[in-house]
């Protein structure tokens, strides 16, 4: 088998970056490390784009101890919230489903490019893995990573909302 691999390893190369494997916290690592490619990819953050405020960062970085995986729930639910907005905003009447779903009509509809929806989906992809993964361990390292890129992802929803009248403006 490992002849095989040997053999053929040129062929095999391209496709390491696809694979999946899967043990305890291995899956969210690749997820995590895929979003931060896919971070470097972008446009840096709008300097009117707001960080997030001290107390923001100190409550989650409480909780991020106490239990990291509440921490990355919390978090992964404000992007969806966040994405589901936007949808509302930009594609009214095609706001239901996952928020997967939202990303890929965002994505279709040329609101979020491929780089913002890439990102988006390894956050969401390391948020399900918190949360269905009963034995993945996280960390409070996978944590913060993952408040990161996620707070990268929220300033993109939010300077494309920044771009949109409010619903009631629009025609």
């Amino acid at each position: 088998m490992v002849g095989i691999a040997w053999i053929f390893r040129r062929e095999i190369r391209p496709l390491l970056p696809r694979l999946r494997l899967k043990h305890k916290d291995t899956e969210i690592d690749f997820r995590l490390d895929e979003a931060e490619r896919a971070a470097e990819h972008l446009p840096p953050p709008s300097p009117e784009s707001p960080p997030p405020s001290p107390e923001e960062l100190s409550k989650f970085e409480r909780l991020a101890r106490i239990s990291p995986r509440s921490a990355v729930l919390e978090l992964r639910r404000s992007v969806e919230d966040v994405i589901r907005t936007l949808a509302n905003i930009s594609a009214p009447g095609r706001t239901y489903g996952s928020a997967r779903t939202l990303l890929r009509t965002l994505r279709i509809a040329d609101i979020l490019g491929s780089s913002a929806v890439s990102l988006l989906d390894d956050v969401l992809a390391a948020g399900n893995i918190a949360a269905h993964e009963s034995n993945a361990e996280i960390t409070y390292e996978d944590a913060i990573r993952f408040r990161d890129l996620a707070e990268r992802g929220i300033q993109l929803l939010e300077e494309q909302l920044a771009k949109r009248p409010p619903i009631s403006q629009q025609p």
